[in-house]
């Protein structure tokens, strides 16, 4: 990823902030307890969530992803049917939040990333092996701490990655830039060098909340995925998103 294209995607989440009336104080102090949480050698008793074995993960996460074929990147309108067969392709999935309901059980899962809104199916994967990407925005800091707090006491506890969205460094946290956990999926796979002609979107709507969302309004929702598709226009792969028809004659 350039330096160019990272800094247009992390403009969209001040663009995002300003449009919803969000308080970006808030995204900080949600990023700064979450920090703060997991800065220790053993986060909530985990010795995998150090620090350093979270650098030790996002390292491991990207190896597998450049050495993949096609990142399949699976959004929140996919249907059970698009990805029957994606098990058994020589492709690495990234599953957005809640549509990991789709892909449960499938080897070639790499990774989730999360605000945590997609339960009951973020619990189903927790402990089968797919890293965690866990985003902290300003609010989602009681989920969050709940996942957390169910998680570690798991026989497997998920490894974790951790991002934000704010504009300054927070230690142990990333920022790959975006807005919704579908192009905030996007944005990691580029962090992490896989090639924009390697990534392929399946269920990346904004014609409709996606089968697989959290509970939400559905008309804040449909704003959500507007800005979603502005952030894959910026890398190129809006083409694979499903759009709604246009109001204009």
């Amino acid at each position: 990823m350039t330096d160019n294209l990272l800094s247009d995607l992390l403009a969209i989440q001040s663009m995002v902030r300003d449009y919803f009336g969000w308080s970006y104080e808030a995204d900080m102090a949600s990023a700064n307890e979450m920090s703060q949480l997991m800065s220790s050698t053993r986060p909530y008793g985990v010795p995998t969530w150090s620090p350093e074995n979270r650098v030790n993960s996002l390292n491991l996460l990207k190896m597998r992803l450049q050495s993949a074929k096609k990142v399949v990147i699976v959004g929140a309108s996919v249907e059970e049917s698009e990805v029957a067969d994606l098990g058994a392709e020589d492709s690495v999935i990234i599953a957005a939040d809640g549509s990991v309901g789709a892909v449960v059980g499938f080897a070639n899962l790499a990774c989730v990333v999360t605000d945590f809104d997609g339960h009951p199916y973020l619990d189903k994967v927790a402990d089968s092996g797919p890293y965690f990407v866990a985003h902290a925005h300003g609010d989602n800091h009681q989920q969050w701490k709940m996942s957390m707090s169910k998680w570690s006491k798991l026989s497997a506890p998920p490894r974790l990655i951790l991002t934000h969205q704010i504009a300054e460094q927070i230690f142990g946290m990333e920022n790959f830039g975006g807005f919704t956990d579908g192009d905030r999926a996007v944005c990691l796979a580029l962090a992490l060098g896989v090639k924009v002609q390697d990534i392929t979107l399946i269920g990346f709507s904004t014609a409709k909340v996606g089968r697989w969302s959290g509970q939400t309004n559905p008309v804040r929702k449909l704003e959500k995925l507007d800005w979603m598709l502005k952030v894959l226009e910026i890398i190129g792969l809006s083409d694979q998103v499903t759009t709604r028809p246009s109001l204009e004659p």
